[in-house]
């Protein structure tokens, strides 16, 4: 196997010599060393073609993931592994939806941090082993891991009513049915706790409800259904074609 050409990014030079002295020289060849992603841009702006980008950054910021996606375009070829000090799934998750090709946990050996980056440049998308175990355990267990825990106290009584109903699955319209409001406040309601708790999406905010034991609370979308009496038709829908009209024959009204 040829010798792979490396591009490293650490926020420090002793992070990125720490990574060059991890590296098998036999294998792997250090042609450039950036602080950021940034820095990566322009060493290939200056003539830069590495096959594999290794970068030390533990929580990356938005800056960090934007500059992810403009350097997955710059070099697509390129493959790009993010080393990280630990397991973090909502890292995780951003870093490939931005285009990194591995995720690793930087307790790896010399031996297996250097065959995960060769599964990587054959092609492999590499995670960590720990996130087998996560997977593997019970959806509170996965949720917690996710999502920061002491964030409920920040809701208001509305934004848990909503997250109560996302434990259903509901949409938004049922929702707005349910708590008496309109569909455009359940929007804000939703948009705004996802942010409070820091979920991306409304799966993931349900998740978190649940770990938090939500499940326990007063289920609005049941009351709904303790609202209408079966027996009082009025106000029902019509059917189609059975619209009630009203007809004046001879002076008396019929229905």
């Amino acid at each position: 196997m040829s010798v792979i050409d490396v591009v490293l990014v650490g926020s420090s030079a002793l992070h990125r010599d720490g990574l060059h002295h991890s590296l098998d020289s036999a294998q792997f060849a250090v042609v450039g060393q950036g602080r950021d992603f940034e820095s990566v841009l322009h060493l290939l702006g200056c003539g830069a073609s590495p096959r594999l980008i290794v970068a030390d950054i533990s929580r990356p910021s938005e800056k960090d993931v934007a500059d992810l996606r403009r350097l997955r375009v710059a070099a697509p070829d390129c493959r790009i592994v993010i080393l990280s000090n630990d397991l973090n799934v909502v890292d995780l998750g951003h870093v490939f939806r931005a285009g990194a090709d591995g995720y690793l946990v930087a307790e790896l050996s010399r031996e297996a941090f250097s065959l995960s980056l060769q599964l990587v440049v054959s092609g492999q998308k590499v995670l960590p082993g720990t996130l087998a175990d996560l997977l593997a355990s019970d959806c509170q267990s996965l949720a917690a891991s996710i999502l920061p825990k002491k964030v409920r106290g920040k809701l208001t009584d509305r934004e848990r009513q909503v997250l109560r109903c996302l434990l259903n699955g509901a949409r938004n319209k049922a929702i707005a049915r349910a708590l008496e409001i309109t569909e455009g406040t359940v929007k804000i309601h939703v948009k705004t706790l996802m942010k409070k708790i820091s979920a991306a999406n409304r799966t993931q905010a349900a998740l978190w409800a649940r770990s938090q034991g939500m499940g326990a609370d007063l289920d609005p979308m049941q009351l709904v259904a303790a609202r209408v009496d079966p027996n009082d038709t009025r106000g029902a829908p019509q059917r189609p074609g059975t619209a009630r009209v009203h007809v004046v024959v001879r002076g008396q009204s019929a229905a």
